[in-house]
């Protein structure tokens, strides 16, 4: 050992310098030890996923923290490999060694593309890359925004492009002339020839599609319309349909040919607008004026024609807003010497028969009868009187053994002109000899095995045993209808089921209905649109369902079993009754089940059913306080029971044939609109003690006169009493002949549907004090060109002037513009002014539902 003696203060200085040669030895060791490492880059457990697969961001702006631990000293930098990269940004974008966080941060995206790049994390010589991906923002986008179609309609295309899955859309009140065509939806094959749609980050070109719609030929008088929505999410996009509208006007016959003599035509129209005519100037066609039922029915008188040359002229109906649709009507008068038939049709019965015609010429002539139709209309004899005026032609018709009807022509022509005339020869179908079978059925579904006849020929049918759908399709294509609804060359007229027992199972009696569950039931539209006559049904029927006699038109008769309860929705809608017994135990017969009955004259309850009861022929409550249904056919004079209270919203559903109403001192309840299906009614009267109602004229109001509740559709012209405050909805409903409308200071308020369908209505002169019009007040009066709005005008409502098609001008005096709907005057006339006080244009401009019309401030 070798010992340093040094004395006390160099001991201090030696002892200093001892432990800084130490220090300088660990930290040198130390140092060693951390260079010597290496490199280390841990992300921490919420930031794992980013380092492992991506950092993934929405199309939006957003932002996200990298968590990770090193051991060295690191940097972080966005690759600047490809592109812009300005959309992502790092902080900070370097740090010690230890634990750290990175705040990474993208703008939102607003392209149609996904984008990424790439962080460069480096500790050392350690980097690793952490992939940052943003989704493109989701798009829809079309060719065009919006399609404009002619009336006559036809195919439209438009190409969408999208990076989204999307569905087409054609919303409900457009469906019926809006529809996707065949073939739509083809993908449109991108610059690379592929489907360039991919789910991955690196997508550059977005799905293109072809879409076809197809547009139906538009028979409304005004433009319509449409849309077609594609629709992702809460993404969409929508293409605006135009279609142009138009009046539609057409004979149904376009030319007349008129003896010599002369003779009153018919001529028939059909138009979706009111036409003008114009006459020829010429003094042989005159009009015959008459109580038409219909507007498009006119009658014409042609003078007879004394001279020896034909003559023509035309009549033109046509539409005063557009004169470019018109037709024309061509009569054409034959001089003397013409070719004159005694008769145009002739019915022949099945059996054949021989018909003489007259012929009345003074030219040559030659007949023609078609190759199909000779082999059974055939001349047998040709009589020529001496005078030339007159031939006598014989025709024999052969007897026809088909059973479907025939039709042939024998035609007339002029040898030295183009002169003809046609004779129709209408023969009737071969009347099958009444087949009566009567059967029984012990196995359900084998009616037809036991038929010893060809089916189609019975005319008359009992059946007693089971029956199922089998057996009820069968029965339905022997009475004139197939399992689709198409006609059959069945007979059958009478059914007689009263002993047979419906069970369920068989096939489907029809297309639309099931035999499932149909136990001792008429299933819904069982026998719907067949030519049955006469029905017994079975004793233990319970229900008549929906629609099982459906437009039956020839149904004459049906007998209802005692077991019935139920009697459905239109069960015999539209069919031939005349009378129907409703038996003793009947609960429920809904307020349709006998609706367009035209024929049907009376409801005969039985006296101890114990919910309804009859009286003379209508249908009420049993304890007779409610008016349920007034058969069409029954009195023109509709005389409501004392004891009836209220009446129900359908009870005159199909009357149109009644004339006048007497309402007993007994009625209290009268729903708004019940009159509107009395289309022939020209008189309402009230008993004079009634606390409810009363009539002024011929029209109802209520007791204090301070409502007026509805005027008979055949008025022609009323003076509303002062003190009325309110017109009740429908009150006016449809009333064509009326054409001036003046209202008493005393009215506040319009009913909705008020004035529907008053087109003979040219000017109304509301009251000063009425605050509100409500919806569909004067819908399609399209005589109205002008009108004055009062100051207290608050309010109109939706469809209030819809169809107004000449209304061009309206004044309001109200400063503040009143509450309107987007459609209050949806269909009116292109050039419609809004006349609104001095300075208060731009009040009504400014709100929403004023703006998009025609605002002038008046002088």
């Amino acid at each position: 050992m070798i010992l340093f003696k040094v004395n006390s203060k160099s001991s201090i200085y030696v002892r200093l310098l001892y432990s800084m040669a130490v220090l300088c030895l660990l930290t040198a060791l130390s140092s060693c030890s951390d260079d010597d490492a290496p490199a280390e880059i841990i992300p921490n457990p919420d930031s794992e996923i980013y380092f492992t697969k991506s950092l993934d961001f929405t199309s939006d702006s957003g932002e996200a923290i990298l968590s990770f631990t090193t051991n060295k000293d690191w940097s972080i930098n966005v690759s600047q490999s490809g592109g812009d990269v300005s959309w992502c940004t790092v902080f900070p974008n370097k740090g010690k060694a230890g634990e750290n966080q990175v705040l990474v941060k993208v703008i939102r995206n607003e392209g149609v593309d996904d984008r990424n790049v790439v962080l460069n994390l480096a500790a050392g010589d350690l980097t690793k890359s952490i992939v940052v991906t943003q989704k493109q923002k989701d798009a829809i986008t079309l060719t065009t925004a919006k399609f404009e179609v002619d009336k006559n309609g036809g195919e439209i295309q438009v190409e969408v492009k999208a990076n989204v899955t999307y569905e087409v859309v054609i919303p409900e009140q457009y469906q019926s002339w809006i529809r996707e065509g065949s073939g739509s939806g083809q993908i449109i094959m991108g610059d690379k020839g592929h489907n360039q749609m991919h789910e991955s980050a690196t997508r550059t070109d977005m799905d293109r599609t072809m879409r076809k719609f197809y547009i139906s030929k538009s028979e409304e008088y005004d433009k319509r319309e449409g849309e077609i929505i594609f629709r992702s999410g809460e993404l969409e996009e929508v293409l605006k349909v135009y279609q142009t509208g138009g009046g539609i006007l057409l004979l149904t016959k376009n030319e007349y040919t008129v003896s010599d003599k002369g003779e009153q035509i018919t001529v028939e129209l059909n138009s979706n607008f009111d036409f003008d005519v114009k006459m020829p100037q010429v003094d042989w066609i005159t009009t015959t004026v008459t109580r038409s039922v219909s507007s498009h029915t006119l009658y014409y008188t042609i003078a007879p024609n004394e001279t020896y040359d034909k003559r023509e002229a035309e009549i033109i109906y046509y539409d005063r807003n557009d004169k470019s649709v018109a037709d024309t009507l061509k009569i054409v008068q034959v001089q003397k010497d013409a070719i004159l038939l005694s008769q145009k049709e002739y019915d022949i019965t099945a059996k054949g028969e021989t018909i003489e015609i007259s012929v009345e010429t003074n030219v040559n002539y030659n007949i023609h009868i078609d190759e199909e139709n000779s082999q059974w209309i055939k001349l047998v004899q040709n009589v020529v009187t001496k005078s030339f005026k007159q031939d006598r032609l014989f025709f024999h018709i052969e007897e026809n053994s088909e059973v479907k009807s025939r039709v042939g022509n024998i035609v007339f022509t002029s040898i030295e002109s183009t002169l003809a005339d046609t004779i129709r020869i209408i023969q009737e179908a071969k009347q099958i000899e009444e087949k009566h079978v009567k059967v029984y059925v012990e196995k359900a579904g084998t009616l037809k095995k036991l038929l010893n006849v060809e089916a189609n020929l019975i005319t008359h049918l009992e059946i007693s045993g089971f029956i199922n759908g089998t057996d009820l399709r069968l029965i339905r294509e022997m009475a004139g209808i197939d399992y689709y609804g198409n006609p059959t060359l069945g007979q059958l007229r009478e059914l007689d089921i009263a002993q047979a027992t419906i069970c369920s199972g068989g096939t489907n009696y029809s297309q639309y209905g099931s035999s499932v569950n149909i136990d001792n039931i008429i299933p819904g539209g069982c026998f719907s649109h067949t030519n049955l006559i006469s029905i017994y049904l079975p004793f233990n029927t319970k229900k008549i369902e929906a629609q099982a006699f459906f437009f039956s038109e020839k149904l004459e008769n049906i007998s209802i079993p005692d077991d019935c309860r139920s009697i459905g929705w239109e069960s015999f809608s539209a069919c031939g009754l005349i009378s129907v017994n409703i038996p003793r135990n009947v609960s429920f017969i809904d307020k349709l089940a006998f609706n367009r009955c035209y024929k049907l004259v009376s409801i005969n309850v039985d006296s101890e059913n114990r919910w309804y009861a009859s009286i003379d022929g209508m249908l009420c409550d049993k304890k007779q306080e409610t008016l349920i249904y007034y058969p069409a056919a029954g009195k023109k004079i509709i005389n409501i029971p004392n004891t009836v209270k209220e009446i129900n919203e359908y009870a005159f559903y199909d009357c149109i044939y009644q004339e006048k109403l007497n309402i007993p001192s007994e009625t209290v309840t009268i729903p708004y609109g019940i009159f509107k299906f009395l289309s022939g009614l020209s008189f309402i009267d009230v008993d004079v003690n009634s606390a409810c109602f009363t009539s002024i004229d011929g029209v109802l109001y209520d007791k204090s006169v301070s409502e007026l509740i509805a005027c008979p559709r055949l008025k022609d012209e009323i003076t509303i009493p002062d003190g009325i405050q309110t017109i009740s909805p429908f009150a006016f409903y449809s009333c064509q002949n009326l054409r001036v409308i003046n209202m008493p200071n005393s009215i506040t308020m319009l009913g909705e549907a008020g004035f529907w369908g008053c087109n003979s209505l040219t000017d109304i002169n509301f009251s000063d004090n009425i605050t509100f019009i409500d919806d569909n007040a004067f819908w399609e009066c399209t005589s109205l060109t002008s009108m004055l709005l009062p100051k207290s005008i608050a309010g109109i409502g939706d469809n209030a002037f819809t169809g107004c098609t000449n209304l061009t001008k309206i004044y309001i005096n109200r400063e503040e513009p009143p509450f309107i709907e987007k459609r209050t005057f949806y269909r009116t006339n292109g050039e419609l002014v809004i006349y609104v006080p001095k300075g208060c244009k731009e009040r009504y401009k400014n709100s929403e539902t004023w703006r998009t019309l025609n605002i002038i401030e008046m002088e």
